[in-house]
């Protein structure tokens, strides 16, 4: 039953990159990584997954009577699965209305977090929801912060509180349901022969140095950015002028002024020093 890893995450701080490496580390007999074939259903707020395993429309309840469903569609896919499933997560850890998780402990099998300096996240979040930096800063440091709020229109996902930066970080560290590795996006790209080892050890899953090797050479930055360039990338919203854009640790140096600098410290400061990033 414990078959679930979630990849939790808040937007754009390396989620998807975790993915296409674990992807092409799954799937040795592959020769090429092609970005566009990962599933995007496995997606924690998939609306297509939740109507399937549910058998109601989502558009049909409201967001608590969502919540409540939630749980449910994850127990069926951890009975369904007959090996590790990898699942996206871009809302904060919490509980339903009927005080239950939504990410159920019974189902998991480890939880990978993946955490970027804000500083980092903020000029790569603007660019993905088309908002200028400092609206991007603002919607950071939001404890109303949802991705898909409901709205007038149909949309592909569920709604999906997420919060302000630190406090999405808090709500997955701090709680003690489920087991969690923490990975920061800045050791992916400095170490990420040992980094990404470790996801593979917190999954479960054998760590073979050729496997590796392959995987890492696979999903290389400039390799998955050069396949967007060529044939598109199906999970770039349609407002962001391209998904993998610089793929740096520090383009935040450049691309910040030091009064957007000081508000992102202002705003998240203790949580950031718990991470070692001031």
């Amino acid at each position: 039953m414990r078959r679930l890893v979630w990849l939790a995450s808040y937007p754009k701080s390396g989620n998807t990159w975790v993915r296409l490496f674990l992807a092409a580390y799954s799937h040795p007999e592959r020769e090429a990584l092609d970005i566009n074939a990962i599933d995007v259903s496995l997606h924690a707020g998939n609306r297509d997954l939740f109507d399937r395993v549910i058998g109601l429309e989502a558009s049909e309840l409201t967001p608590t009577e969502i919540d409540r469903y939630r749980p449910d569609v994850y127990r069926q896919l951890a009975v369904e699965a007959e090996e590790p499933l990898f699942i996206k997560v871009h809302d904060r850890w919490r509980r339903n209305a009927d005080g239950a998780p939504i990410f159920p402990p019974e189902t998991t099998a480890a939880t990978i977090y993946i955490v970027r300096d804000p500083r980092g996240v903020a000029s790569s979040y603007a660019n993905h929801y088309n908002l200028s930096i400092d609206a991007a800063i603002a919607q950071m440091a939001d404890a109303n912060n949802v991705i898909a709020a409901p709205a007038d229109r149909l949309r592909s996902q569920l709604h999906q509180p997420i919060g302000s930066w630190s406090q999405h970080v808090t709500s997955w560290l701090d709680q003690t349901e489920l087991p969690v590795h923490l990975v920061r996006y800045e050791d992916l790209h400095a170490h990420p022969e040992t980094t990404f080892a470790g996801i593979l050890q917190a999954a479960g899953l054998p760590v073979d140095a050729e496997r590796l090797a392959t995987a890492l050479a696979q999903s290389r930055f400039e390799r998955l950015q050069a396949q967007e360039t060529a044939a598109g990338f199906k999970e770039r919203p349609i407002s962001a002028p391209r998904f993998f854009r610089r793929g740096q640790a520090d383009s935040w140096r450049e691309e910040l002024t030091p009064a957007q600098i000081e508000r992102i410290v202002a705003d998240h400061g203790p949580v950031m020093a718990r991470l070692g990033y001031v």
